[in-house]
């Protein structure tokens, strides 16, 4: 039992605090981490507006190495490095034996609260709550990774790498030589971009209204267009780019309805809209169905980037060290835990924000 600084959001619309909570000890199947780094990412601060339950301990994006492990947990030992998997399936229900694991109906969380507040239970966000040095979470929510990997950059594979490359590589399944676009180049939108570019696509169009980001996309990640929506008509310039005929995918990582229609206009005939950013719980999407499905398209949606946590987060690393995979440039600014009420109000600048716990 662990008494430990964390950042707490008490109720919807407000700001998280710095509070102290008591961690225990893991039980059975159930692992507890030694938190080094954790991402800040959109999803994180949409929690004021979208949290379920409040109130809640902050935080999914993370890594860091195993302190302690419960009874029957064999696949890691305390000294291990690990990245938090905030999607662990259950097994057991109809999609994880048909093999689709990715859509499990029963994503599993501790068997017993282990984060109190005030003496009572606190929610945690998405079973992972990595604003906190400790994380206790289900056995397979600590996935091993190689030890020549800085934590700082394994807590990205976390969210922004695992869903914006699955994304494009599983999620849409972008085919080489297909025409891209991507709505928001964020630290999830880049990994869209650089998904498409490992998938071999043709055009990959990154659409933002941040020079600075837009110029990454096109340097670092793979983009081979940048189109600024400030300063030009995204839909105007996709046609132009494409002869009028659209592009086979279009993934909008803001989490805006108005984008997501434009990205529907942007579509080739056959095209897919994938739905990356996270819209407002109450938000609606009213679009033309009968040209949609004149036009034969379809719009997916997108969790985790439909990954197999266990077996592609360690696979991404290994992309990251073999340089197939460019994260150096994601990580743009480093804080203390004690710093991150600051940044949900003040907004997160440049990429992304990693919190350093040692």
């Amino acid at each position: 039992m662990n008494d430990v600084p964390a950042i707490i959001l008490a109720a919807l619309g407000q700001l998280p605090t710095l509070e102290t909570v008591t961690v225990h000890d893991p039980g059975p199947d159930e692992v507890a981490v030694r938190l080094v780094a954790s991402g800040i990412c959109h999803t994180d601060i949409s929690y004021m507006r979208d949290a379920r339950a409040t109130p809640v301990l902050l935080g999914h994006e993370g890594a860091g190495v195993v302190d302690k492990v419960g009874a029957n947990v064999t696949h890691v030992q305390p000294g291990d490095h690990v990245v938090i998997n905030w999607q662990v399936k259950c097994g057991r229900c109809r999609w994880c034996l048909s093999g689709r694991q990715d859509l499990c109906e029963n994503v599993q969380a501790t068997a017993a609260p282990r984060v109190y507040w005030h003496d009572a239970p606190l929610h945690v966000m998405l079973n992972a709550g990595t604003f906190c040095p400790v994380a206790v979470v289900p056995a397979m929510g600590a996935i091993p990774i190689r030890k020549d990997m800085p934590l700082e950059k394994v807590a990205l594979l976390g969210c922004a790498v695992a869903t914006g490359v699955g994304a494009a590589l599983y999620t849409a399944k972008v085919q080489p030589g297909e025409g891209v676009v991507v709505i928001g180049a964020g630290g999830v939108g880049l990994n869209v971009v650089q998904g498409a570019r490992l998938a071999n696509a043709g055009l990959i169009i990154a659409v933002d209204v941040d020079d600075e980001r837009l110029g990454r996309a096109l340097t670092v990640f793979g983009a081979t267009h940048a189109i600024n929506s400030r300063e030009r008509d995204p839909l105007a310039e996709v046609k132009r780019m494409t002869g009028g005929r659209g592009v086979e995918h279009v993934f909008e990582v803001v989490g805006q309805p108005e984008l997501m229609l434009q990205g529907i206009e942007m579509l080739s005939r056959g095209g897919t809209l994938t739905l990356v950013g996270a819209a407002a719980r109450d938000a609606t999407l009213p679009f033309h169905p009968r040209r949609f499905m004149s036009q034969q398209q379809t719009i997916k949606g997108c969790i985790y980037g439909n990954i197999r946590p266990a077996i592609d987060l360690p696979l991404f690393a290994d992309w990251y060290v073999n340089g197939k995979l460019r994260l150096d440039d994601l990580h743009t600014a480093t804080i203390p835990l004690e710093d991150v009420p600051r940044v949900f109000k003040q907004g997160q600048g440049g990429i992304r924000t990693i919190v350093r716990f040692e």
